[in-house]
């Protein structure tokens, strides 16, 4: 029977606690410094060139709040993935404290944009608003003319939904329910009674222009009470919609997001991850969003054995840090024999490019894999030899 013996064989479980202390006594690792091809998260990322021309555009979108939009491209398996979950990193941890959201999502994919929408007012969250309308209240009282402070606001069921909620400022417990309702129609849930009697709406936000207009005001009204600085929405694997949907519907999901970037001029930073082909069939699609993703920053596979040997030294380097800080509590001393040499590394690079591939060398994925599998035979070795 699978897994019988899962919990019961006390050999297995001792040799899982104990191989991490015998990989760092050897080999200074606590496990296989190198990913598999199917760990797309959690390895670390190495700078690049890339990452120069993404930093410029954080920057400057920092300076001046005016929307960016960068099309990350490369072949399946170069490092758009990593690229991305490196820059969420990064700026959660470097941004979210002052005013910025930062949205990761992937349409994996569905045949309508309305769910990425859902996920940005999800992401804002009914706090949000609360702090929004709190801060809409305080400047009520120096300037007592509520339609002077919301000429901002464009639709006007935002602005009658605004209105509502500034009458119960003074009440938690009404605005609290009101907030709540405000955010169910905000995510594009039915109409009931209740948001009719509480906040004035009659009509549901049920299509992409609704939902779009209104995430512009409530982005605007963020802007004009200052809590919001901005959105950074990093939209991964986007050539996924042109893989296995009809082109009536892409080209509607194109145009959608389109009609978001032009939507919100100032405060969104988007990052837009697909293979290098799908941007350019979805640029002859839809010419009009050819000028949107002008912008384009390109991933380039390992060209030669001096990149790959610097690959090889991030990736094992990287791994003894983490190793030394994770034991520097225990008395352990790192061991000093190799897992894997340098001409192994470079020996593995020469495989992988013989082989061929429609990449003008090797993709990242690949090479690192093939390390894996090579430092598995070492880590292996250490268990047959007990």
């Amino acid at each position: 029977m699978p897994l019988e013996n899962l919990f019961t064989d006390e050999v297995i479980a001792n040799i899982q606690e104990e191989q991490p202390k015998l990989l760092y006594k050897k080999f200074g690792v606590l496990s296989n410094p190198f990913p598999s091809a199917g760990q797309t998260s959690g390895h670390p990322h190495m700078s690049t060139e890339a990452d120069d021309q993404v930093d410029a555009a954080v920057k400057t979108f920092y300076s001046d709040r005016k929307s960016h939009v960068i099309s990350i491209t490369a072949s399946q398996g170069i490092g758009k993935t990593n690229l991305l979950n490196a820059y969420e990193n990064a700026l959660h941890e470097k941004l979210s404290q002052h005013g910025f959201f930062v949205i990761r999502y992937v349409p994996d994919p569905e045949p309508f944009f309305d769910p990425l929408i859902r996920s940005i007012f999800e992401n804002l969250g009914e706090d949000y608003l609360r702090r929004s309308i709190n801060t809409l209240a305080k400047k009520k009282e120096e300037i007592d003319d509520t339609d002077k402070l919301l000429e901002f606001v464009r639709m006007s069921e935002i602005k009658t939904m605004l209105k509502a909620l500034l009458a119960v400022v003074d009440s938690e417990e009404k605005l609290s329910e009101r907030l709540s309702l405000a955010y169910q129609w905000l995510l594009g849930l039915p109409v009931r009674k209740s948001h009719q009697t509480e906040l004035g709406v009659n009509f549901r936000l049920d299509t992409v222009e609704a939902k779009t207009r209104a995430l512009r005001d409530i982005v605007y009204l963020g802007s004009e009470m200052k809590t919001l600085e901005g959105i950074f929405i990093l939209l991964d694997e986007l050539e996924k919609q042109n893989g296995s949907l009809s082109k009536t519907i892409v080209l509607r999901y194109l145009s959608a997001l389109r009609a978001l970037i032009d939507a919100l001029p100032k405060y969104l930073f988007l990052m837009v991850a697909l293979t290098t082909d799908a941007l350019e069939r979805y640029r002859e699609m839809l010419p009009a969003i050819r000028g949107r993703l002008a912008n384009e920053v390109q991933l380039l596979p390992i060209k030669n054995d001096e990149e790959a040997v610097e690959l090889f030294k991030f990736y094992l380097e990287y791994a003894k840090r983490e190793a030394k800080n994770f034991v520097q509590d225990i008395q352990l001393q790192p061991g000093n024999d190799v897992i894997l040499r340098e001409n192994d590394a470079q020996l593995v690079f020469y495989k992988l490019l013989k082989q061929g591939s429609n990449v003008q060398g090797v993709r990242q994925r690949d090479y690192l894999n093939a390390l894996y599998e090579e430092a598995n035979k070492s880590i292996e070795a250490i268990e047959t030899s007990r």
